[in-house]
Order: C-alpha cells, then sequence, then structure tokens
C-alpha cells in the first residue's frame, strides 16, 4: 500500500474565475502564477503556497460545496502566529467574521477561525501559540487534598484548583497534571473507560497516564510531586511538573504518614 506524505496540488471547482483570483489572492494570499497553464476541460489559475504547493482553481458551470449529509467541504491552512495575526487582520478589514465559532473546544494556544470562498468552499485557517506546548502551572503552592482515608484504592478525583488529578492505587498516591501532552488540552475522567480523555483531539491515557495503544502519539502525563504528612493529608504540589518517559511503581507516594515518592523523575518546571 503506497503511503501519501503530502500533496503538490489542491484543486478548485469555482464558477467565476476573476471573482475567485481576487479572494484566493487577496484573502488567502497565494501569489499568482498564471491562467490556463493546466491542460484542463476549463480555464484555470494556477496559485502558489509560500510551502511550494500549488493551488488550481478550474471554472465549472456548477460547485457543489456540501457533500450529502454534511455540513461543507473542509480544508484547513495551518499559520504560524504571526501570519494568523496579518492573516486574521487582513480578512476583518475585508469584511469577513474572523470570530472562532468552537473557541470553547479549542486547547490552550489553539487559534482558529473559519472563512468561506465565493462558492461556499469551507477554509478553517489554525495557527499553534507557544502555550500549546508549555508548561503550565497556576501558583497556588500545595494543596492539601484531604486524609488518606478519603481515597480508597481505584479512585481518581479531579481537582480544579492547581488542574489535577489524584489517583489511589495500589500502591499508593500519583498526582497526574491535567494538561494533556500532546497540545494542551484540559483532560476528563472517563471513569465509564477507565481512562484520561482529551475532548479537543482525542488523546487518551490510562490511570499511570500513560497513553493508550492507537491515541495521538504524546509522552505520558507529567506528574506533581505528593507527600503524607505525619498527620496522614494527602499533599500535592501542582507547581512543580515532572517529565515522565513513563510509569514505574516507585513514582508512587506510600499511603502512609511521612511518605513521599522515590522515583527521581527529570524535567521539573
Amino acid at each position: 500500500m503506497a503511503i501519501v506524505n503530502g500533496f503538490s496540488h489542491l484543486v478548485i471547482h469555482v464558477t467565476d474565475l476573476d471573482q475567485s483570483e481576487a479572494f484566493y489572492r487577496d484573502v488567502i494570499g497565494l501569489d499568482v502564477i498564471g491562467r490556463d497553464l493546466v491542460n484542463d476541460q476549463g480555464p484555470n489559475l494556477l496559485l502558489a503556497m509560500n510551502t511550494r504547493q500549488r493551488v488550481l482553481l478550474v471554472e465549472v458551470p456548477e460547485v457543489v460545496a456540501i457533500r450529502p449529509n454534511s455540513s461543507t467541504i473542509h480544508h484547513a491552512w495551518l499559520l504560524t502566529i504571526e501570519e494568523f495575526e496579518r492573516t486574521r487582520e487582513r480578512m476583518e478589514k475585508a469584511g469577513y467574521d474572523v470570530s472562532d465559532s468552537r473557541a470553547q473546544f479549542r486547547a490552550m494556544g489553539e487559534y482558529s477561525m473559519d472563512i468561506f470562498d465565493p462558492d461556499g468552499h469551507r477554509y478553517q485557517i489554525q495557527a499553534y501559540g507557544a502555550e500549546s506546548t508549555a508548561i503550565l502551572c497556576e501558583n497556588t503552592g500545595p494543596i492539601n487534598c484531604g486524609h488518606v482515608d478519603d481515597f480508597p484504592v481505584g479512585l481518581v478525583k479531579s481537582f480544579v484548583k492547581g488542574k489535577f488529578f489524584l489517583v489511589r492505587a495500589e500502591g499508593g498516591f500519583l498526582a497526574l497534571s491535567r494538561w494533556c501532552t500532546h497540545l494542551n488540552g484540559l483532560l476528563s475522567w472517563k471513569k465509564e473507560h477507565w481512562e484520561f480523555y482529551c475532548p479537543m483531539h482525542g488523546a487518551r491515557f490510562d490511570r499511570a497516564g500513560m497513553p493508550r495503544p492507537l491515541s495521538h502519539s504524546c509522552v505520558p502525563l507529567r506528574s506533581h510531586p505528593v507527600t503524607i504528612t505525619p498527620k496522614g493529608e494527602v499533599v500535592v504540589d501542582p507547581d512543580t511538573a515532572l517529565s515522565r518517559e513513563g510509569f514505574s511503581a516507585d513514582q508512587l507516594t506510600p499511603a502512609a504518614p511521612g511518605a513521599s515518592a522515590l522515583a527521581e523523575v527529570s524535567g521539573e518546571a
């Protein structure tokens, strides 16, 4: 089976070549190469992206921009943050709606807007800022999560303050960051599937914070130091994020007064 590593030309059917040329040149920002350079059935226009791919507009009598049982045909442009800001400013001046109708579903640092060409083709214009892969913390200080007796084996509790999960395993406690290591989406705990799930892009992790098979290619979830006070209170430091290459039992903090994890984990922040 052949593996497709990319594309060289994207063919778009349009009904008015002059009108579409103005859109793709002035709004999208593609460079015009020339007209009728390709042997096609209708008049055509070849444009260039700055990544050396080409967009070919072919004029046809009718365009179907919406597939049956779907909203629209969807293409996407991935820009740098600087390109995204320039594009948004240019589109806003041209009178286009540059708001993100799905902003609540975006990961931290993920920016997106939708724009339609004259024939109704929908383009998602995206960019990812540095915060999409940054190690995030809220500077909350250590958080007292309760007494060890409040956490039966198997319990996973989510904490809003500090953005972490506290997992009570057979061997003790493990605190995991709720920030997905794919692109900083905020994870939720899916009890019925025994896994952490990122609604932004579908990444999944088991209770040890390890990526599930067939999920996104992510590194394990970051952990936070857990200590048990002499009185048996479970304390988590969410301001310290520890990067992990995998999971081992000595990363767990035993459920005993005065205990702390024994494993050395690199990448503190």
